[in-house]
Formats: structure tokens, C-alpha cells, sequence
């Protein structure tokens, strides 16, 4: 019962300090992402060092300046990773203690942790990110509801047993109307959008793609034989337990952005 309450009074806080962030507008939005990447650059490090994983501290920290920078005076997003590449590159050749597995993981661990959460600010509309948050949100609630009521056959059992089938494609199909409905309702009221099939498909995509993302996480914690990434939020854990699915929804949001 402890664990609810936290869970709760987190979750509470954490709602109302992002519709505040929204709030604040875009600015404010992007430096959010870009400590939150900050963040996830920590607890992404102390996961796989448990597994002889050593990441590169310096390059990660370089890669997400460099990408808040490109993402808050909007430039180009693709010259962030290529200028991060290289760097990674050049301390991969030029640091002794540096080796090629730990360089690939280190990028690996930049394009998860920092470039595609960073790509949602990149959006540039707030009530394209807020979208990212509903179909989320509204994917997890309903797959553990109705996952937790109809769920008879295991989704990925060695991955995260308690996932099912019946829930998975219940937090699609819900998270689909709640999604198209939210965007009815901006078209209406705050943006001009055109509601078609592309649309409805993308959000489609990105509600599975947000269970994978859960998914990815669950894997990389079994992996590292970690419960949780941190315990900075009280019941969540860390910024990468409650991204997770954010981290994988981004990219179709992205691309909602440039065909709306």
C-alpha cells in the first residue's frame, strides 16, 4: 500500500509539473527533455557497468549538449548524431582505455538515451508532444486493465511475464480513439489538422511501438539484472522506467509533425 501511495503522489506531482513545463512553452519544453537526458545518460552508465560495460562519460555529455543546442535554436536534427559520431570516433582511436565495444555501446546508448527522447522536443509544437504523452499514457493504462481482466496468453513471457496479448492489443485499440480524439479536439480548438488515414495508422504505430519500447526496457533491465534504472521517483524509479515507451512513441511524432 506504501508503494501505491508513492506511486500516486509521484505520479500527481509529475502531471501537474509537466502540464507547467507545457505550461512555460516550447523553451522550457526543450530544456526539460534536455536534463531528463542528462539523467538517463547516468542511469543508463550505472545499468550496463554491472555488466563490464564502461560508457564514455565525456562523449555522452557532449552528444546531449550538442543535440539540446541543435534542438533549441532549431537546426538541422542530423547534424547532432554525425558530429557525435565523430567525436565518439576520435576518443574511441585517441583514448587507450577506450575500446570498440565500449564505443559501441556508448553510441548505442546516446541514440536511446538522449537523441530519440530529445527528437520529441524537436517537434516544436507543444500539442504534438503533449500526444506523445497521451498515447503513452493511455497505451499503459489500458493494457494493464484489460491485460489484467482478459489476459489469457503471455505477450513476450521471458521478456515480462505479466504482459499479455489480450492487453496489448486492448491498449492499442484504446489508446487509438483516445488519441484521435485528442487530436479532434486540438483541431478544433487550438490547430488546424487534418484527420486521415495516415494519421490514425501512425497512431496505431506508435501505441505498438510504445509497448516494444516498455518492452526494450524490461529486456535491457533483465540484462543488467537491475529492478529499477534509479529510485528518483518514489514508486516509478527512473526517468528511463517512465520514458521508456516515450522514448520508442518519438519518432512517430516526429513524423507526425512534418506531415500535418
Amino acid at each position: 500500500m506504501k508503494d501505491l501511495h508513492k506511486r500516486v503522489i509521484t505520479g500527481v506531482i509529475g502531471i501537474l509539473a509537466l502540464i507547467l513545463i507545457m505550461y512555460l512553452g516550447i523553451e522550457a519544453i526543450k530544456i526539460f527533455f534536455f536534463i531528463v537526458t542528462l539523467e538517463a545518460i547516468r542511469e543508463i552508465y550505472n545499468a550496463l557497468i554491472k555488466k563490464g560495460i564502461t560508457l564514455f562519460l565525456p562523449t555522452l555529455f557532449f552528444g546531449s549538449v550538442i543535440t539540446f543546442v541543435v534542438s533549441f535554436f532549431e537546426l538541422n536534427i542530423l547534424f547532432a548524431p554525425i558530429a557525435f559520431f565523430i567525436i565518439n570516433s576520435i576518443c574511441t582511436i585517441i583514448v587507450d582505455d577506450y575500446s570498440l565495444n565500449n564505443s559501441i555501446y556508448t553510441f548505442f546508448a546516446y541514440f536511446y538515451s538522449v537523441f530519440l527522447l530529445t527528437l520529441l522536443a524537436i517537434s516544436n509544437d507543444i500539442m504534438l508532444i503533449i500526444s506523445a504523452f497521451v498515447v503513452s499514457f493511455s497505451t499503459d493504462t489500458f493494457a494493464y486493465f484489460i491485460g489484467s481482466i482478459f489476459g489469457k496468453h503471455k505477450l513476450i513471457e521471458r521478456v515480462s511475464p505479466n504482459k499479455s496479448v489480450e492487453g496489448a492489443i486492448g491498449g492499442t485499440f484504446s489508446a487509438t480513439i483516445i488519441t484521435t480524439i485528442y487530436f479532434y479536439y486540438i483541431s478544433k480548438n487550438f490547430v488546424n489538422i487534418h484527420i486521415n488515414f495516415y494519421v490514425v495508422l501512425i497512431i496505431i504505430l506508435a501505441s505498438v511501438a510504445g509497448q516494444f519500447g516498455d518492452l526494450f526496457a524490461s529486456y535491457l533491465k533483465r540484462y543488467t539484472g537491475i529492478k529499477d534504472y534509479a529510485n528518483i521517483l518514489p514508486g516509478h524509479g527512473g526517468v528511463l522506467d517512465r520514458f521508456d515507451s516515450i522514448i520508442f512513441v518519438s519518432p512517430f511524432i516526429y513524423v507526425l509533425f512534418h506531415i500535418l
